[in-house]
């Protein structure tokens, strides 16, 4: 064993002397995120949606989505990958079965080996850059399967929406179907009676015809939805979605406006952009440590023989790839450098996309009573030239123009509540929610 000893020591000093020049082996990782930023909590969706049916759903694709599923997998096969490194540093034991037959000075002997052992010694950090970058990738794998979650999560939120939308739209256009067959019949009366002209009736008509034709045009974009929620919720195709009603549902506006935008810095893509930065670092270290000599130790375990000991050193090995090494650290530096970019890339992104949200959310809430307002006054306007038509005093094209403009700002208040509902869908979405 002293023997063993010091031919560990010398190639050890010759691997030392050999790496001089090589710098930035043992470097460990810095993270850019601080400890009070990583101490901040991203909002959950239950803390965000009020609707129980919301909720209900999104539970189901969280259990159910094949996405999800397969993040999932993902960070599993990671695991596997950082056990595999793990267990690099423990000798490696396999079974050998052999028989050796040795003659010397008239005698002879007999021995049996069973096993064959053998050990890298990690003196130049190679086997703790390797199991370094695993435990990037890693976490790279967990911060995927977060972002995966939370972009399921948010699609489930806007496909439920757009049902809701589209409901209160198919109810608005059947209800104007019935207001335009009751105009339609006032312009007959009126022609009988001579105030009014078969022009008048046809544009009347025309309107309804649209009208039914757009509602027909809803109803397919409801299935459409419907078959969208079927794929998110891995249900059957045709399932038909409970939920609450345009107006029922609401988000929790406190919890929206005590969000920290600090929180960007954590989202899902973010850290991934940051676990690959971290192994672009290890990976630099590891080209470096390439440079150093292979010291491993191997045995043989069997009766007779006993246990024999041998170490190795690869010394020539990094000189005679000397080419293929300087290669591999200049790619490894520009490999970081892009890490870098793509780190300050999504970060920046994660900011701007945050920012896009709140000022969304802010400005659909302040547009919705402005629709509000101007719903109830064309629904004024319509009334009051019904009368004055019925009374001699106006025109068809008046009583044409108001309910086509009351149907019209209908739909926008619809769509403006949408966005209101999607914009802070989107700002879960941009904060990376769980």
């Amino acid at each position: 064993m002293k023997e063993l000893s010091k031919i560990i020591i010398a190639i050890s000093l010759l691997g030392v002397s050999l790496s001089f020049t090589s710098c930035g082996i043992y470097g460990k990782f810095k993270s850019p995120v601080t400890a009070e930023q990583d101490s901040i909590k991203t909002p959950s969706y239950k803390d965000i949606f009020n609707d129980p049916y919301l909720i209900a759903l999104i539970d189901t694709a969280l259990s159910r989505n094949y996405d999800v599923l397969v993040s999932h997998e993902i960070v599993e096969q990671a695991k596997a990958s950082l056990l595999g490194a793990k267990m690099a540093y423990i000798p490696s034991i396999a079974a050998s079965p052999s028989v050796t037959w040795t003659t010397q000075g008239g005698s002879s002997s007999l021995s049996y080996g069973i096993a064959q052992a053998s050990w890298e010694i990690d003196i130049f950090g190679r086997l703790t850059n390797k199991m370094r970058i695993a435990k990037a990738s890693k976490k790279e794998a967990e911060a995927y399967e977060q972002a995966v979650r939370s972009e399921i999560i948010a699609t489930v939120a806007e496909t439920y929406y757009t049902l809701l939308m589209l409901d209160a739209q198919i109810k608005t256009a059947d209800s104007a179907i019935v207001s335009w067959r009751e105009s339609v019949e006032a312009q007959k009366s009126f022609k009988q009676a001579g105030s009014s002209d078969e022009a008048a009736v046809a544009q009347f008509e025309a309107n309804l015809y649209s009208t039914m034709a757009e509602a027909k045009s809803l109803r397919l974009s409801l299935v459409e939805a419907e078959s969208a929620m079927d794929v998110l919720l891995a249900r059957e195709v045709g399932g038909v979605t409970p939920r609450s009603t345009l107006l029922e549902t609401s988000l929790n506006a406190g919890v929206i406006e005590s969000i920290d935008l600090q929180a960007v810095r954590i989202r899902p893509d973010v850290r991934e952009a940051e676990y690959q930065l971290e192994q672009a670092f290890y990976t630099l270290n590891l080209s470096r440590a390439n440079w150093c000599p292979d010291i491993s130790i191997s045995g043989t375990l069997g009766w007779n023989g006993g246990l024999i000991f041998s170490a190795v050193g690869s010394l020539l090995q990094p000189i005679l790839n000397s080419g293929k090494n300087i290669s591999a650290v200049r790619s490894a530096k520009h490999g970081l450098k892009a890490a870098e970019y793509s780190y300050s890339k999504a970060l920046l992104t994660a900011a701007t996309e945050v920012n896009n949200a709140m000022a969304s959310q802010k400005i659909h809430r302040a547009l919705t009573i402005d629709y509000f307002n101007q719903v109830e006054s064309l629904a004024r306007a319509f009334d009051m030239t019904k009368t004055k038509m019925s009374l001699g005093r106006g025109t068809y094209l008046e009583v044409l123009t108001a309910q086509q403009s009351l149907l019209t700002a209908q739909y926008k208040l619809i769509s403006n509540y949408m966005e209101v509902l999607n914009a802070g869908v989107e700002l879960f979405e941009a904060l990376g929610g769980r």
